[in-house]
């Protein structure tokens, strides 16, 4: 016959107790938790500015030790054109176009889409067309205090009379300049006497500028050209800008397409909220 030995009732309590206090403390243990989709996005992006951003800086670095300035002279107030001596054969000339357009591309690719809708934007609208206008021209980006003022766009600087000293005013230039602004509804406009700036805003501005011409001129006068300053693209990428600038010229205001008065892209950037002329990217005449 078998024998069962006896349990101690303190051995049959510790028994039946102790998957229990397992699943407790499996309970207590810390959980480890994978990162969300949302922050695992949000941390490449990061990773991915903070490399196009030290990339763009690294690009200005190398595109400003490669400048120097060109001497125009002081009369009719010339400006400063920054200029690459070193740069003459058709590869060097290649190469440092390609760094221009690079520091063109990061910002664009980062930027656009970004809303305009902000003080940044407005001063650096300011800016342009101030300097589109003839009216004050920006200093140009440099390392130091930035002593440098741009030349004049599009043939709106005064020019040397060539029958006496002194200056002449542009040939180009009318007491009025007409800007066409799809990307803003408003701006500030240049406190100055001449010449008078309007402006159209929106993205309908364009054709809105062609109808009150035709009414006020060119029913009158069909030979009579429309021409204005069309600002646009603008893209803003941190303290970086790409604007595009479009003259056209247009017979009548109807005739869209029919001339055109030269166009440029410019690369700025923000020092200490002043928007400065980094390159002139590119640039067509009429």
């Amino acid at each position: 016959m078998v024998q069962v030995m006896p349990v101690p009732m303190r051995v049959l309590v510790g028994l039946l107790l102790a998957p229990l206090v397992g699943v407790g403390a499996q309970a207590k243990a810390p959980r480890t938790t994978m990162p969300d989709s949302d922050a695992v996005v949000a941390a490449v992006l990061a990773a991915e500015t903070r490399e196009y951003a030290q990339r763009l800086t690294t690009v200005r670095r190398e595109y400003l030790a490669r400048a120097s300035w060109a001497d125009l002279g002081d009369r009719c107030n010339p400006g400063a054109l920054r200029v690459f001596t070193k740069d003459t054969t058709p590869a060097l000339q290649a190469a440092l176009q390609a760094m221009v357009e690079r520091m063109e591309q990061t910002i664009v690719l980062q930027g656009v889409g970004q809303s305009l809708a902000t003080p940044e934007a407005r001063a650096l609208l300011r800016v342009v067309v101030g300097w589109e206008a003839g009216i004050d021209r920006p200093r140009w980006d440099e390392d130091g205090a930035g002593v440098h003022r741009a030349v004049a766009t599009g043939l709106t600087g005064d020019v040397p009379d060539p029958t006496k000293p002194g200056c002449l005013p542009s040939p180009i230039m009318g007491d009025t300049v007409t800007f066409v602004v799809p990307g803003f509804s408003d701006m500030e406009f240049p406190r100055a006497p001449r010449p008078r700036v309007k402006a159209y805003f929106g993205p309908a501005g364009q054709q809105r500028a062609r109808d009150e011409f035709f009414t006020a001129v060119g029913a009158k006068n069909p030979s009579a050209d429309l021409s204005s300053i069309v600002v646009a693209p603008m893209v803003i990428w941190q303290d970086y800008a790409v604007v595009g600038v479009n003259r056209p010229r247009e017979r009548g205001g109807v005739e869209v397409g029919s001339g055109s008065n030269g166009g440029a892209a410019y690369l700025l950037r923000r020092v200490a909220g002043e928007w400065r002329l980094l390159s002139i990217v590119r640039s067509w005449g009429s």
